[in-house]
């Protein structure tokens, strides 16, 4: 019997497409795979913070050492008790070296105090990534606290965001082993990445502090923050 369906004009209907090659299975392995990239993007963007975090627990670390150590070897007062305006002291004699049982106060070479904004931390020797990582590094062609020319300290912003807060006349103090040493905000400059006018040394004591600008601006800032000031 013929099929009334085939007349003149008539042609056989394609077949079905076929189905994906691997089906379900196929389907599973690129939701897998979304996941994974999903997950290592996720995981990416909280590196940053976990490598901030951890900075900032090796800064409190170091300066908690130098703190008990300070305290052991000299009468000095404990932070926060140094009020604004406190002067220079110099003691006659030198204090005694701290104990060699904080290996991690080697690292340190003074501790750095703006009451103003409430911080206070231990200042490594060096600008190199790892000192900045974990706080504050001296500037090695700088002056030290105490001696004439300028002592120069830099930081991540991550670390000194409150100092944009600091204007002319505020308070700075560095303590050292020999004493402590205070300064007043002279200025603030916004300059460029490669001006190095900031740490010009000078004959009459001096304090230079210099960090990424904007200050938000993490690792992406483009310029630098340069607070100057003058030991009193």
């Amino acid at each position: 019997m013929t099929n009334p369906s085939e007349g003149p004009g008539w042609t056989v209907p394609p077949a079905p497409p076929a189905g994906p090659r691997g089906g379900p299975r196929r389907r599973l392995i690129l939701r897998a795979v979304a996941l994974a990239l999903v997950g290592l993007g996720l995981a990416l963007c909280l590196v940053p913070f976990a490598l901030i975090g951890y900075g900032m627990w090796e800064e409190r670390q170091l300066t908690q050492t130098w703190s008990s150590a300070q305290a052991e070897a000299t009468p000095l007062p404990s932070p926060p008790f140094i009020e604004e305006g406190t002067p220079s002291v110099a003691p006659a004699t030198p204090t005694p070296t701290p104990r060699a049982s904080a290996p991690s106060l080697v690292n340190a070479a003074f501790a750095l105090r703006v009451p103003k904004i409430g911080y206070y931390a231990a200042v490594r020797e060096g600008i190199s990534v790892s000192v900045l990582a974990v706080g504050p590094g001296h500037y090695p062609a700088t002056a030290m606290p105490g001696r004439p020319g300028l002592v120069g300290i830099a930081a991540h912003n991550t670390f000194w965001i409150p100092f944009g807060r600091l204007v002319q006349g505020d308070t700075i103090v560095l303590e050292t082993r020999a004493g402590r040493f205070t300064y007043r905000v002279t200025e603030t400059r916004i300059v460029q990445p490669d001006d190095r006018t900031v740490l010009t040394q000078t004959s009459e004591p001096g304090l230079a502090l210099t960090t990424c600008w904007p200050l938000w601006a993490g690792n992406l800032a483009p310029q630098r923050l340069a607070i100057l000031a003058k030991q009193v």
